[in-house]
């Protein structure tokens, strides 16, 4: 087998372990690059080599980096990033893509998922409602600096309602999702700084506005209590078989330095790197996965698991995040 034609066979790999189970990779091979489905298994098979241009619309289509195929031990690793504009279609763009990912993880049968919060995950804050408002006013007018909302103050019916709808729908994603998260008694912080800083610059004027968002991350406390205590994200209803015990919770005496993310899928890994503020960087390089894996373990071992198990560090846990929120709410409401 030429060279070539062994960058092919594992091009054809990756490009398998991406799609969604259970699906074929010749019609998605058919469609993606408007081929027939013959040239398509011709493609699959090694009989004829992808053009490069072909190679680029797959790898930009599923994230999937080409200098990792070459040498998967080089130094150098490709990362894919959104290039995010100043208004409300290109955030509407951001959920899609978010959303898109998440909805590839939860069709896969192994799917997992390690989460390393300094802030609370994006998925709890887009699944609480006020809080998924506040946050998506923040991210447009402070980070993205949306010019329809510089000269607004944070009202949540600024926000349209298909954006909360599609938030929502980020976070019953999520829950389906096998996942190990690692928390500190500091993932609270960041949220409660914004919303008190959003108040001494004169953002929010509103004594309900205020009461709706401390409520909010109320319930989000309480949520991931059960969370963590039943170890399932899913506590609405009953969990399916592949729902149940698919939460893991842990507290970090590591303090965190940023957000990211490892997904896995059987032996496939995906790493999302937090980046200004709530941006990502995502690689599939596979050196740089391996050892964001082994950095996971790590902190895991030397962290204190407190979902199912360990009802005592639970409620100390979740006492302290309490604790701060409840000095927030006094600095704010009095």
């Amino acid at each position: 087998m030429t060279k070539t034609q062994t960058l092919q066979m594992l091009f054809v790999d990756r490009l398998q372990e991406l799609i969604p189970p259970g699906q074929s990779l010749a019609p998605v091979l058919s469609e993606a690059l408007d081929i027939s489905m013959d040239s398509a298994y011709r493609r699959i098979n090694g009989k004829t080599t992808f053009s490069l241009e072909e190679a680029l619309i797959l790898a930009r289509q599923y994230n999937l980096s080409l200098d990792g195929l070459t040498d998967p031990t080089q130094q150098n690793a490709h990362f894919s990033f959104q290039d995010l504009q100043p208004s409300f279609s290109s955030f509407s763009e951001y959920l899609d893509l978010l959303l898109n990912n998440l909805n590839r993880l939860a069709a896969a049968p192994d799917a997992r998922l390690y989460y390393s919060c300094l802030d609370i995950p994006i998925f709890f804050n887009l699944g609480s409602p006020q809080i998924a408002a506040f946050k998506m006013f923040y991210w447009m007018h402070s980070i993205l600096e949306v010019e329809e909302l510089q000269t607004k103050i944070f009202e949540p019916e600024l926000i349209p309602d298909y954006f909360i709808e599609k938030g929502k729908l980020i976070y019953d994603t999520y829950c389906k999702i096998p996942s190990i998260e690692l928390w500190t008694t500091n993932t609270l912080n960041s949220t409660l700084r914004q919303i008190e800083y959003y108040n001494n610059a004169g953002h929010i004027r509103s004594p309900e506005v205020n009461e709706a968002l401390f409520a909010d991350l109320q319930i989000m406390l309480d949520r991931l209590n059960t969370m963590a205590e039943k170890g399932t994200k899913v506590i609405d209803r009953v969990p399916t078989d592949k729902e149940r015990d698919n939460y893991k919770l842990y507290e970090s005496d590591i303090e965190l330095t940023g957000n990211g993310a490892l997904a896995m899928v059987g032996e496939h890994r995906l790493s999302f790197i937090g980046h200004l503020t709530f941006h990502t960087l995502t690689s599939d390089h596979p050196a740089l996965n391996q050892k964001t894996l082994l950095w996971y373990e790590r902190l895991v071992r030397k962290a204190n698991l407190i979902s199912s198990v360990s009802a005592k560090y639970r409620y100390q846990f979740i006492s302290h995040l309490q604790a701060d929120l409840e000095a927030t709410k006094a600095r704010i409401l009095g």
